[in-house]
């Protein structure tokens, strides 16, 4: 068997029509030295995306946010009644509140970012 490296691709996911690459990687440095690679999920507060209609994704263990409707936020936006579930951990968060508005009639979910960072 071949052992996982850092970079390697873990799985190509499509939610809500965008393509996300999943890649094997550490979140903290100190881990290279300590245990192998795990499949990296994006950081959508880093670096935000957004469906055509506006909508954030998020991750299912991301922090929640202060439109949190649940049980106990502590378990992240899975357990929020606005998380929408995905694929793999990927969800997008309906609260109306993250939602991009519409300027001119369209949502310009590019602003800010460059071509290559939104894969669709």
């Amino acid at each position: 068997m071949n052992k996982i490296r850092d970079g390697d691709v873990y799985k190509t996911i499509t939610v809500q029509g965008v393509t996300f690459e999943l890649k094997y990687g550490y979140y903290e440095e100190y881990e290279k030295s300590h245990s192998e690679p795990v499949p990296i999920y994006p950081d959508f507060r880093r670096e935000p995306r957004h469906t055509e209609d506006g909508h954030p994704f998020v991750t299912a263990m991301q922090d929640t946010c202060e439109g949190f409707r649940g049980e106990d936020c502590s378990l992240g936006c899975y357990a929020c009644r606005h998380f929408k579930e995905g694929e793999d951990l990927i969800g997008i968060c309906l609260f109306a509140d993250r939602r991009l508005r519409r300027r001119d009639g369209v949502i310009n979910i590019n602003e800010g970012k460059s071509q290559t960072s939104l894969s669709k």
